[in-house]
């Protein structure tokens, strides 16, 4: 490659890999979203428990907040990882480029939460 053709560098985000067909062996992809959609639900569940239940001032070694530093950021990163793999699943990537979307989601009631993943079930897809 010479330095005159710096664009072979540079792909499309999803290069051929939805544009290809495939044949599979393993679950079906609506399979696997229904199971991530699932995760979601009880991590959403949850994380809300942790917020009403565990009280904020229980400490660890006296200085850090069980909840606040351990269970809750932990809980949150797991939601975070199976929102963003979820939402790339059904075609629906952009949703996660919302910085605060985990916050608007886990305001949510559990019901309200469930709403919106059906939506997100309906409009997404996992073929393209």
């Amino acid at each position: 490659m010479s330095p005159e053709e710096p664009d072979d560098l540079i792909r499309p985000p999803n290069d051929n890999a939805y544009e290809a067909k495939e044949v599979r062996t393993g679950p079906p992809l609506d399979y696997v979203a229904e199971k991530l959609g699932r995760s979601l639900e009880t991590l959403h569940s949850l994380i809300r428990e942790i917020q009403r239940r565990v009280p904020g001032d229980l400490l660890v070694d006296n200085r850090a907040s069980v909840r606040d530093e351990y269970l809750l950021p932990t809980a949150r990163y797991g939601f975070h990882c199976a929102l963003v793999a979820y939402l790339a699943l059904k075609n629906m990537l952009a949703l996660a480029n919302d910085s605060d979307l985990d916050d608007k989601l886990l305001a949510y009631s559990g019901d309200e939460f469930k709403e919106w993943l059906g939506r997100i079930g309906q409009a997404g897809s996992v073929t393209g």
